[in-house]
């Protein structure tokens, strides 16, 4: 643990635990309600760490309100994130503590990228700032609705922080390895029911007993995108699918964070190419609060998002080694470790699966070397496919204007001559490599 003192000198207050395992993540212990922190978050992540910490103070010295303490995250995309003291037992909880250890990316910093070795946990964390600020940009910009449950509104924010704690290790890469009999959102949900079962704080509890468990069901729902999950009706604030698993037209604050958080680290994408962040900071209620409605003057952003997404994919994720270095991970574990498929959430080995578990019970195979040595794949015009020592791979990457939807997808509002045309990309990008291991 590190003193406050010897980080920012007398300005400060509260306790400092760097935690040497996570790059660039100090957690802050402060005292301050929960209104003020959620409307104080984004003026906050503009300001540098000792005025953030100062202002706070400020404002605890000011407050007669005794309340719990708040846990601030240091994040290196939005700045401070502030994570609701109800919230914090997830945080800590071994079920979410294990995405630490699993990389965001897969095994891209092994195949070329070093600097791809940010996490789950620091995504998981920047999805549920993303919720935040979402729902308070819909309830500042939606005119006369009612205002959201309490108890819904904390079911969107752990939505939002769990919604990927399900991944096995190396991320999209282990339901690949997995021959796709591995879905991480259904395990997910195992997981979720592993956390409830553990909670002691009352707010978490309320959500896992009160009315047969309809909060743990709705963040259950939530993470599938899908709504006949539910026994229960959500009458006018059935909206709230539209955050973080959006099934109906696919703008969700999961691919708001890992576009921007990718690209932190891998650093494809321009600032400009980035602009897209109104497409969520303008977003409305819908009149029979059903669907999240977007300006039609905010319509080609969304479009660019989707290029700002297929870009990563062609640049980065799915480049022709990174695929090869995914093929050879799914052989030596098909060869040697076929039962780690099986595990689940609830399986006495699942909090130890992680990315280097698996590379340290591989590591006796003869081509586990390769995996960590990409110097030796050289890469050839011609595959012998029946040759171990080749791998090939082929594939092809849908454009954007595919993989956004069609625009009756998408609920729009405002001025419709501020709905600027854009011109969708449909063709497929063709991916290929060969490659020799020596």
């Amino acid at each position: 643990m590190t003193t406050l003192s010897r980080l920012f000198g007398n300005q400060l207050f509260g306790s400092v635990i760097v935690e040497p395992d996570v790059k660039k993540c100090l957690v802050y212990t402060i005292n301050d309600t929960k209104t003020r922190a959620e409307e104080k978050g984004s003026e906050l992540s503009a300001l540098t760490i000792q005025q953030q910490q100062l202002q706070l103070r400020q404002q605890q010295q000011i407050s007669d309100v005794a309340v719990a303490p708040n846990m601030l995250i240091e994040d290196e995309v939005h700045g401070v994130i502030v994570i609701p003291s109800y919230i914090e037992e997830i945080v800590n909880h071994p079920q979410f503590q294990r995405l630490k250890k699993v990389k965001q990316t897969g095994l891209l910093w092994m195949s070329g990228n070093p600097n791809g070795d940010h996490t789950r946990y620091d995504h998981c964390i920047g999805t549920l700032k993303g919720a935040q600020d979402q729902l308070n940009a819909l309830r500042r910009n939606s005119i006369n609705k009612p205002e959201l449950p309490e108890w819904c509104r904390r079911s969107v924010e752990i939505a939002a922080l769990l919604h990927d704690v399900g991944h096995g290790p190396f991320s999209h890469n282990w339901e690949e390895a997995c021959g796709h009999s591995f879905d991480h959102e259904l395990n997910g949900l195992i997981c979720v029911d592993q956390i409830f079962a553990d909670v002691k704080t009352p707010e978490l509890l309320s959500l896992r007993d009160d009315c047969n468990g309809r909060g743990v069901q709705l963040i259950k729902a939530l993470i599938r995108g899908d709504s006949e999950m539910l026994s229960f009706p959500m009458m006018e604030f059935g909206y709230i699918f539209d955050i973080v698993h959006n099934s109906r037209c696919g703008l969700d604050v999961d691919k708001w964070d890992y576009i921007r958080r990718d690209n932190k680290r891998l650093n494809l994408l321009n600032e400009e190419q980035l602009q897209f962040d109104d497409v969520f900071l303008k977003s409305r209620i819908s009149p029979d609060g059903e669907r999240i409605e977007y300006r039609y003057d905010d319509y080609h952003l969304i479009y660019k998002l989707f290029v700002a997404r297929w870009s990563l994919h062609v640049g980065a994720y799915q480049l022709p080694k990174n695929l090869a270095f995914d093929h050879l991970l799914t052989k030596i574990l098909r060869r040697c470790q076929t039962k780690l498929c099986d595990l689940r959430g609830d399986s006495s080995g699942w909090l130890d699966l992680n990315d280097d578990s698996v590379l340290e019970m591989i590591a006796s195979d003869p081509q586990a070397i390769y995996l960590n040595s990409p110097e030796r794949w050289i890469e050839t015009a011609s595959c012998d496919d029946q040759n171990g020592e080749y791998i090939c791979v082929k594939t092809e990457k849908l454009g954007p204007g595919v993989d956004m939807k069609p625009d009756e997808c998408y609920a729009l509002y405002g001025d419709k001559s501020k709905k600027r045309s854009i011109t969708r990309q449909m063709t497929s990008t063709p991916i290929s490599g060969c490659f020799k291991l020596q």
